[in-house]
């Protein structure tokens, strides 16, 4: 995976809070971001929030039921941005920017990752 091709994503390895447009928790850790022109996405260690025009939306890896990435694989001409769906425990959908290509790769690993380790933390 060659993150110096991404053009809005990166793997964040700040250990401080870095990110003024959001507020975190003292032991939230951010783990990807994806930044463009209109909207800012961060994915941490608890939620997932984007801003844009000053609005910001958000979520706690909780209340997540489903995630919808979305398959443009094969896709001619397919967006260098898109976005995934988050459905939450009460069937409400919330829609969070993406880079497409290879760097979906990271975001997808990212929340799924989040998601199993939540997961599996409430079976112990």
């Amino acid at each position: 995976m060659d993150i110096d091709t991404w053009e809005y994503s990166k793997i964040s390895a700040e250990t401080e809070n870095k990110y003024i447009d959001f507020e975190l928790d003292k032991n939230e850790l951010p783990i990807f971001e994806i930044k463009s022109q209109t909207k800012h996405t961060l994915i941490t260690t608890r939620q997932i929030l984007e801003i844009e025009n000053n609005n910001l939306k958000s979520i706690d890896f909780e209340s997540i039921d489903d995630v919808i990435f979305g398959d443009f694989k094969g896709t001619v001409n397919k967006p260098k941005l898109s976005i995934f769906r988050i459905i939450d425990i009460y069937g409400e959908q919330i829609d969070f920017q993406m880079e497409t290509g290879k760097a979906s790769i990271g975001l997808i690993k990212s929340v799924n990752t989040v998601i199993n380790l939540k997961r599996e933390s409430l079976h112990e």
